[in-house]
């Protein structure tokens, strides 16, 4: 799952689609229902075959045991979650409630963009340092 897709994950059905090799079954505390609810999606590989993602605050978490609670442990990991700060289960959210959720995943993209530039270009930057010294 690219993030030029996330956009589609802030619809339960897709995320719940997206668990198709989740390592857990639906009968343990880990189901892939439980934790599309909690507003997880499928980012994992054969490395990392437990990793999932929130489709609002972009909080990527594996190492998932079977007695874990995707809710607790989303809420323990990412209290600053704008979805777990809302606590609706999808089919009570209102109009404002999804604009407002869209709204704060953006911003949360957008962030994480920019510190990735950030640190590239702290690298860049530290690197075209080190070749200037050199020279004096």
């Amino acid at each position: 799952m690219t993030d030029k897709n996330i956009f589609e994950m802030s619809a339960y059905e897709k995320r719940l689609k997206s668990f198709k090799k989740w390592p857990f079954s639906s009968d343990t505390g880990m189901s892939k229902e439980k934790m599309a609810a909690a507003g997880f999606y499928f980012t994992g590989s054969k490395k990392e075959p437990d990793l999932a993602k929130c489709f609002v605050c972009l909080k990527e978490l594996d190492g998932w045991e079977e007695d874990d609670d995707p809710w607790d442990e989303h809420k323990k990991h990412a209290p600053y979650c704008q979805f777990i700060q809302l606590n609706k289960s999808e089919d009570t959210m209102t109009f404002q409630d999804m604009y407002d959720l869209e709204m704060h995943r953006q911003c949360n993209m957008i962030t994480k963009i920019l510190k990735k530039k950030l640190e590239e270009f702290k690298k860049q930057a530290e690197a075209t340092r080190e070749v200037l010294q050199s020279l004096v």
